[in-house]
């Protein structure tokens, strides 16, 4: 009984002594920003040296879509599927076959040829720690938003974003008719991984 109650004591102060003096009182930390308001001035000269990208509109992207969607839901303002007028991406767009993992698919799938990537939703961007101007970014892709089915798109920089030369569909996945959200990661040597 002495022992749990010695225990009890020592527990308790212990708490005590810590909470007096958190950890954060020594250094700002990490995600502890100074608090306060900011100017309109300031707030205004902040964003001064940023400019938009549109990283999808550098390039054209097309790829053969597992399950065609053309107008069969015009009445809800869907506006289909548009043929590919010629990809510049160097990726493989599915044009004179079927992709590999579309072996088997029922009849009537996958879609015909290569169809227009003109849709995206669902971004993720990501820095490597090795350089800082070396970003990929990645969001859904769709050839049409019927059916809600996409494969996930990757754009990358070497250059901070003022350019994105390097764009094209995440390939092996073009039997799937619904892929994950885009995440990404790189590992501390500057390699990238996406799921």
């Amino acid at each position: 009984m002495l022992r749990r109650t010695s225990l009890a004591i020592c527990a308790t102060l212990a708490i005590v002594a810590l909470s007096a003096d958190p950890a954060s009182t020594a250094s700002p930390g990490i995600g502890n920003l100074p608090q306060g308001t900011q100017t309109d001035a300031a707030y205004m000269a902040s964003g001064a040296g940023v400019t938009n990208v549109l990283a999808t509109t550098q390039r054209t992207s097309c790829y053969r879509p597992e399950a065609p969607y053309f107008t069969t839901l015009t009445v809800n303002a869907y506006d289909g599927m548009t043929a590919c007028p010629g990809a510049d991406t160097g990726e493989n767009t599915g044009r004179r076959y079927p992709y590999p993992t579309q072996a088997g698919s029922n009849p009537g799938y996958p879609a015909a040829g290569a169809m227009l990537v003109k849709d995206h939703s669902e971004s993720d961007l990501r820095i490597d720690p090795t350089n800082p101007l070396h970003l990929i970014g990645q969001s859904k892709w769709f050839v049409s938003a019927e059916g809600y089915n996409h494969l996930i798109g990757f754009y990358e920089s070497m250059d901070g974003g003022s350019t994105w030369p390097v764009q094209g569909h995440v390939p092996g996945y073009e039997g799937w008719t619904d892929n994950t959200d885009p995440v990404g990661a790189f590992d501390r040597y500057g390699n990238f991984y996406s799921l």
